[in-house]
């Protein structure tokens, strides 16, 4: 018997259900999103109906508020987004060698230093507690002589951009780079510094907090203030969600805390009498991209929607440009596998052409032997190709925002928006990002994500290629880098010989006036700046920090 041809649906329910047979036999019970958001079988204009979507309010037009689709009409048609590689062991010759051969192979993301344990912590090298650690994660830096052989023989204008993960330091950092300009003569706009300079996220997630969290908040308020008059072409502030992410944060709580932890930032500085039209265009709100490829792309639409709106009703922003944050993406390295290595290859490619849909100006890319250790050269090399392909083999950036319109990428930008406003009123409620910080709030949130996370990839309900599905026999194990095992006495031996040449009255001067700065109301950076220049040490600087604010207790062991 000939098959009786269906009418056409008008509806998507009709359709559903003329197909609910075939629909309801799927590989799953359900489907959902890695923020656990619904996913239906389709979507389409009744479902932007329903939500009450509109195309000028919700999306609008590039470079037009909401900025949904991107702060600029062109998109990526005249200029790419920046492509950097996060770099940095050992010894500063080391991490030189390295920085001069990636911008070599055509990174264009500038220098992008990764600093030691000891370093990021406020230690010298010869501490007790960092002998193990120098330059194990990134490159030691005790003082301006280090940064000075950083940067030998390479020209800053030729860089163009600098960044570090400098957070608790993150004035230090700041003092040394603005030193290191002035002794060289260089203008500050001829090569733009960014540091992350985001202590909150560092009592959730990373663990290089020391100070009390109020004195750190005060730490990067003084160095946001001093650098829109020193530097005022600088990123001083890199609000980041990157890590909260990796730590177990979903990609809604993600890019929610981020935007939190930038409103306490944001008015910490409205209290010192600063105007979001003066400093609100460089300020960074910094994520990473996993692999929920459509999710992440709605995550960059949305928080460009959210924050722009805060901008004007919450912070009283009268200008696109105050408007205008940078957005700079990090692919993730937590979904790279040391299993099958080569498959990151693909994961790294598929979040980077992510955060490259969501219209991000800066991009981040880790390299497939992370989860071994430090990138290899060849490692490196590849991330770099990766970007370079998208860029000009692919055609995505030839269009501006090329997802936008997509009935899915649309309901996800808008649930992500509705998420994210809710997560900020429970914060809000609470106090604010602080306050959430220590009640625990962010850690729980976290630490129910990892659990949850893990779980599933046990049980199999998520697949990880090549870990608990499609596993092999490894074939010959890739070369891994090795550091140089005498790196660190030699870094320890210029360190002494730094304390032998300095002029100690100097050094001893200026962290005396830097003590009696923390214990006033005034702006600590000159303080700091002053004892850069006397080659204080990043250690005796924090130790000053330490006597006068106080050290970091966690609330779990206080009594």
């Amino acid at each position: 018997m000939q098959k009786t041809e269906r009418t056409p649906a008008d509806s998507y329910a009709e359709w559903f259900e003329q197909n609910r047979e075939e629909l309801l036999d799927s590989r799953k019970k359900s489907f959902e999103s890695s923020s656990g958001i619904p996913v239906e079988t389709l979507y389409t204009p009744e479902h932007l109906e329903r939500e009450g979507w509109k195309y000028q309010h919700d999306t609008g037009f590039p470079g037009q508020a909401p900025f949904t689709r991107g702060f600029t009409p062109g998109g990526y048609r005249k200029q790419l987004w920046k492509m950097e590689m996060y770099a940095g062991f050992g010894s500063a010759e080391e991490a030189n060698e390295r920085y001069r051969y990636l911008m070599s192979q055509g990174s264009t993301g500038g220098i992008s230093i990764a600093l030691d344990l000891p370093t990021q912590v406020g230690y010298d090298s010869d501490h007790v507690m960092a002998r193990d650690e120098v330059g194990q994660i990134g490159v030691a830096l005790t003082s301006l002589d280090d940064v000075e052989r950083v940067f030998d023989g390479i020209p800053l204008a030729q860089v163009g951009h600098i960044f570090s993960t400098a957070n608790a330091i993150g004035p230090i950092v700041y003092a040394w780079l603005l030193a290191l300009y002035e002794k060289r003569g260089t203008p500050t706009g001829d090569c733009i510094v960014q540091l992350q300079n985001d202590p909150i996220k560092e009592y959730v997630a990373r663990g290089t907090q020391f100070l009390p969290i109020e004195a750190a908040v005060r730490l990067t308020t003084d160095m946001i203030q001093h650098c829109r008059t020193a530097a005022p072409e600088w990123l001083p502030i890199s609000v980041s969600g990157s890590h909260m992410k990796q730590a177990g944060a979903t990609c809604v709580q993600e890019a929610a805390f981020t935007i939190c932890n930038a409103i306490t930032y944001v008015e910490s500085c409205l209290k010192r009498g600063m105007k979001i039209d003066d400093f609100g265009h460089v300020l960074e709100l910094h994520f990473c991209t996993e692999m929920d490829f459509f999710e992440e792309v709605a995550k960059y639409r949305a928080v460009r929607k959210v924050w722009t709106r805060l901008v004007r009703e919450r912070f009283g922003g009268t200008t696109q440009k105050a408007q205008h944050f940078r957005l700079h993406a990090a692919t993730s390295g937590r979904p790279l596998t040391a299993q099958q290595p080569l498959n990151n290859i693909a994961r790294i490619t598929l979040q980077a052409l992510a955060q490259i849909l969501g219209g991000c100006e800066q991009t981040r890319t880790a390299s497939f032997d992370e989860a071994l250790g430090i990138p290899t050269q060849e490692a490196a090399r590849t991330s770099i190709r990766a970007n370079q392909i998208i860029a000009y083999e692919s055609g995505v950036p030839d269009t501006v925002d090329p997802l936008g319109g997509s009935y899915y990428v649309e309901h996800l930008t808008l649930e992500y928006e509705r998420r994210i406003d809710e997560i900020i009123s429970q914060v809000d409620s609470m106090g604010g990002a602080l306050a959430a910080v220590r009640d625990g709030f962010y850690q729980r949130a976290l630490s129910k994500g990892a659990y949850r996370e893990q779980c599933a990839v046990e049980s199999g309900e998520q697949v990880v290629v090549g870990v608990n599905r499609f596993q092999s026999e490894e074939g010959q194990p890739l070369p891994t880098f090795k550091l140089d095992p005498g790196a660190a006495e030699r870094q320890i031996a210029k360190l002494k010989a730094v304390r032998e040449r300095r002029d100690a009255d100097a050094v001893k001067r200026t962290l005396a006036q830097l003590k009696a700065e923390c214990s006033s109301d005034r702006n600590v950076m000159p303080a700091i700046l002053d004892c850069v220049k006397a080659y204080a040490t990043i250690g005796e600087i924090a130790d000053v920090w330490r006597e006068s604010f106080g050290v970091y207790i966690p609330e779990s062991v206080r009594f």
